[in-house]
């Protein structure tokens, strides 16, 4: 006898109702023992604008130095260096090494910057050119190392000596990629690259793909996950690292954001997140997957553009022109990251704009 579909799933209703109990019974027992972190909370001020002379050019990144000194992004030289009085020059021998900023023929694009494990070396990503940039911070040699066929992002280099960097568009240029902003299309994608010290080994090898525009991105203190920015989803994405075979696994949603942006790791191993449409910076609780907002510049015109990009996306409707100074008031432009000093008693504030912002304890 052929048994129709509608009545198994009548037979199996009941045999649930009978011996499973109802979801809501279920649900009135579960009790939570996680008990979450607490992190500390940073409001803007005027005083934390830093450095005063407003000397920055896309200081879109950051790191420190173990003598205090700042590192970050600068479009003309690459990197730029502050002191703690906010004194500031070129850093690096970016020219040497083909650095080439000349707009509008040649606009270049210093985005993240990640210090290796030995403290010593940093690595810069051109989100324009594709290239990835190796500088000594004792001498200064810089040597660009990969020349990608799109422009890079975001990038973090484990222990083993592979990078990882993240690629939000098929981009060669601005034009590209903020259009990939504008009308979001899924050609965002995690690449690794194999290597030691400046030897790696091309092409990158895609590990994943049909992101959103891919973002920041950080890997956790035990290099078991990497988490990726999903910024035109609202989402932050997190793979199962394979160490023998360099492959993302278990892709999930670690956590919904708003537009996030750069990923950093505090001294606790919790993930804390930029988000630029929302002037805020959020942590996450490694063990409850809680969110707290740990950083709050949000104001009357943030609101209102943040409220129309909400509608926006969801209508598939153009954004790029809500990306005015009205947008990031009263940030001295748009929020993009955050990273400490290297005793972590100094709380660094990246963006845009031509400073940045600086919480001392």
């Amino acid at each position: 006898m052929r048994i129709r579909p509608a009545f198994c799933f009548y037979i199996t209703s009941i045999i649930c109702l009978v011996f499973i109990p109802s979801l809501a019974q279920t649900a009135s027992y579960v009790k939570t023992t996680c008990r979450s972190a607490e992190f500390p909370r940073y409001t803007f001020s005027v005083s934390n604008v830093f450095p005063k002379d407003g000397s920055l050019r896309h200081p879109e990144d950051g790191k420190a130095l173990a003598d205090g000194r700042i590192i970050v992004g600068d479009e003309a030289f690459g990197l730029r260096v502050i002191d703690s009085r906010g004194g500031s020059g070129p850093f690096g021998k970016f020219k040497s090494a083909g650095w080439v900023h000349e707009p509008p023929r040649v606009v270049a694009g210093p985005n993240g910057i990640s210090m290796e494990r030995d403290g010593r070396h940093l690595l810069l990503a051109d989100v324009y050119s594709g290239k990835i940039y190796r500088v000594d911070t004792r001498t200064e040699e810089t040597r660009m190392i990969y020349d990608h066929p799109f422009g890079i992002n975001s990038l973090v280099r484990d222990s083993k000596g592979t990078i990882w960097f993240t690629q939000s568009a098929r981009n060669l240029g601005p034009d590209e990629m903020w259009t990939a902003v504008n009308r979001p299309i899924d050609s965002g994608a995690v690449f690794f690259l194999r290597g030691m010290g400046d030897q790696v080994t091309a092409p990158a090898v895609e590990a994943a793909r049909n992101i959103y525009f891919a973002n920041g991105i950080a890997i956790d203190k035990d290099e078991n996950y990497l988490y990726v920015s999903e910024t035109m989803m609202d989402r932050v994405l997190r793979f199962k690292v394979n160490p023998g075979t360099h492959t993302l696994e278990e892709r999930e949603i670690y956590q919904i954001v708003i537009t996030p942006d750069n990923l950093a790791f505090d001294q606790n191993d919790n993930l804390w997140i930029a988000s630029p449409i929302s002037n805020r910076i959020f942590a996450v609780d490694k063990a409850c997957r809680s969110l707290h907002i740990v950083f709050d510049a949000s104001s009357d015109s943030n609101a209102k553009i943040q409220h129309e990009w909400t509608v926006r996306s969801r209508l598939g409707k153009p954004l790029l022109e809500l990306l005015g100074p009205e947008l990031s008031k009263p940030l001295p432009g748009v929020l993009t990251g955050m990273f400490w000093s290297q005793d972590r008693k100094t709380f660094y504030i990246t963006g845009l704009g031509d400073a940045i912002l600086r919480f001392d304890q």
